[in-house]
């Protein structure tokens, strides 16, 4: 009779294990699924500050030359700190510290536009940028992420 006890426990621990190792094993592949989504969390976030500051023709004056920069507050080593975002949730990212932005006028003052603008390529010039976004909360652990765009923006010539 003891010997269907001891059998009875062996079985109860060796199904407790299973139940603790099945347990370990969810709580992992969510805290798995809690990165991806914290990691797309951030790439969207850059990606709609970087859209958000395309959009926007102030946000790219073509003043200053090669290495003026126009920043979000908070950002060093800039010409100027007033880059200006229009979307309030960007907006309030931007006043928590979450994202910021650099704008940055890149190569020489103007240049031709490329041929594969082709509109009335003889009555402008370009000039180019190259915007950095970079989404940051990982202190909260939520993610980080950085993107880097060139765009080209067409100067009619007087």
């Amino acid at each position: 009779r003891g010997a269907i006890l001891v059998i009875t426990l062996v079985f109860l621990i060796a199904i407790s294990m299973l139940t603790v190792s099945s347990m370990q094993s969810s709580n992992i592949g969510l805290h798995m699924a809690q990165n991806e989504e914290s990691r797309l969390a951030a790439a969207q976030g850059a990606q709609a500050l970087a859209d958000a500051i395309v959009s926007i023709p102030a946000a790219t004056p073509v003043i200053g030359g090669a290495g003026f920069t126009i920043c979000t507050v908070g950002e060093a080593d800039c010409n100027r700190t007033d880059l200006p975002i229009t979307d309030p949730v960007l907006a309030t990212e931007i006043a928590n510290g979450h994202i910021s932005a650099r704008v940055e006028r890149e190569g020489q003052l103007f240049r031709p536009p490329p041929r594969s603008v082709e509109s009335s390529i003889d009555k402008f010039s370009s000039a180019s940028f190259e915007v950095t976004t970079t989404y940051d909360r990982s202190d909260e652990g939520l993610g980080m992420q950085q993107i880097t765009e060139g765009i080209l923006v067409l100067v009619p010539k007087f």
